[in-house]
């Protein structure tokens, strides 16, 4: 007889809630699907990206949400290579983080 504990072999991917439109993204092509990031604007200080993950949809609540979907640890050193040949010469050498 199974546990009710059991984990699952087939985890769905871990969505994260965003309010509708969020300001000031930038959108990346990537195998398909569109990726969303943020990037530093302070002059002088050291340049950094932080890249939100996949769209995923839309949820209907008491507001619509994006729903993003983080980018797998497999996939962060090519979407870093890429972001930092997309971007301006200043940010060749910044730091990206992922959620």
């Amino acid at each position: 007889m199974e546990s009710a504990l059991a984990p699952t072999t087939t985890a769905a991917p871990r969505l994260i809630e965003y309010p509708e439109d969020p300001s000031g993204c930038n959108f990346l092509s990537y195998d398909g699907r569109q990726l969303l990031y943020l990037s530093s604007q302070q002059a002088g200080s050291m340049p950094f990206v932080v890249v939100l993950g996949f769209f995923s949809g839309k949820k209907k609540d008491v507001i619509t949400k994006d729903l993003i979907e983080p980018v797998a640890q497999e996939c962060r050193r090519q979407i870093s290579e890429l972001i930092a040949k997309l971007m301006s010469e200043e940010y060749s050498n910044a730091h990206i983080f992922f959620l």
